[in-house]
């Protein structure tokens, strides 16, 4: 009858917490992979705000804004930001707004050419992500909007908002304008 060494008793120890470390790196690699669900934000259609210069223009209660059009610039480059909102019938999905607005964009710019449609998030709610690209008087433009289908703080509303901003992607001071400008959109907060 083989009786064990104390030396292979321990070898077997070591291998044994080798084996449960490797386990427990690998639950935590796992759990690491795991991403955090963005908190899902309320949207409150009557309570709209602009930050200019570091003022803050607070917008009369009961007034909704429905279209916000400006110009950024950086570096000497212009670039274009939008929001967008409407509202959205029960029946109207996601990729269907999403189609309504490529459809908006077509009429204004025959020439567009959607690059990439991809599942996103905007405000911890589901979204859609689409870059486009057009020409203006034969100069390039690259676009991204941001769509998401979000219900309003009283529950009894759904609204449409669209993100959206344009740039010449042939000025080298934007090469990271669309990074920022996800990273802008995944920090919005409420209030």
């Amino acid at each position: 009858m083989y009786r064990p060494s104390i030396y292979d008793r321990i070898s077997q120890k070591r291998e044994a917490a080798e084996a449960l470390a490797r386990q427990e790196a690998e639950q935590q690699r796992i759990a690491a992979e795991v991403p955090t669900p963005a908190p899902v934000l309320a949207l409150d259609a009557e309570q709209n705000a602009l930050r200019i210069a570091g003022l803050n223009l607070l917008m009369p209660q009961g007034f909704v804004f429905r279209d916000i059009e400006t110009t950024l610039e950086f570096a000497g480059c212009h670039v274009s930001f939008g929001a967008r909102m409407r509202v959205a019938p029960e029946d109207l999905e996601l990729s269907n707004a999403v189609e309504l607005f490529t459809q908006k964009l077509r009429e204004r710019h025959v020439d567009i050419t959607v690059v990439r449609q991809s599942e996103s998030v905007l405000a911890g709610h589901r979204a859609i992500t689409l870059d486009y690209q057009f020409n203006v008087d034969q100069e390039r433009r690259h676009g991204r909007v941001v769509c998401a289908i979000i219900v309003s703080t009283d529950g009894n509303e759904r609204q449409r908002l669209d993100i959206s901003t344009v740039i010449d992607p042939d000025k080298s001071p934007l090469a990271d304008w669309l990074i920022a400008f996800d990273a802008m959109l995944a920090g919005m907060t409420a209030q």
